[in-house]
């Protein structure tokens, strides 16, 4: 699904706008730690927060990432969402997840210091990706 550009795209140190839906129907944005494992997106959230609970009623979200060394390259996934209600497997993915943004060294800290309220592990497969990567 995803060419070698938009997973190098994909694999800088950029962030993600993670764009969920409501009930009403209106868009949820909220920028979001990442990484590409494969095909799909990794991130996580406490079980509480407004993007989980969106995504456990409706799974489709859409993904986008800026390029950050251009200002006009961009990939767009959209994706249905596997919500992964399991603590532990949330707090791992973290750990990979902190150490692309903070390293490796200061990831297991990082992760130790949240609190204990329960996390969600997203993992979005994505069903059409667009948008363009300039060189």
């Amino acid at each position: 699904m995803l060419d070698d550009k938009q997973r190098g795209l994909l694999d800088k140190q950029a962030f993600a706008k993670l764009v969920t839906l409501m009930p009403d129907g209106h868009p949820h944005g909220t920028v979001m730690w990442y990484r590409r494992e494969g095909d799909t997106v990794r991130m996580m959230a406490p079980e509480s927060a407004v993007k989980t609970k969106n995504l456990d009623r409706d799974p489709r979200a859409t993904v986008v990432v800026d390029d950050p060394d251009s200002g006009y390259s961009y990939v767009e996934l959209r994706c249905r969402c596997e919500v992964v209600h399991d603590d532990a497997a949330a707090r791992e993915e973290l750990h990979h997840i902190a150490s692309r943004y903070i390293g490796a060294e200061k990831a297991p800290g990082f992760v130790a210091a949240l609190d204990d309220a329960p996390r969600a592990l997203f993992i979005f497969h994505p069903f059409r990706v667009q948008g363009q990567i300039r060189d």
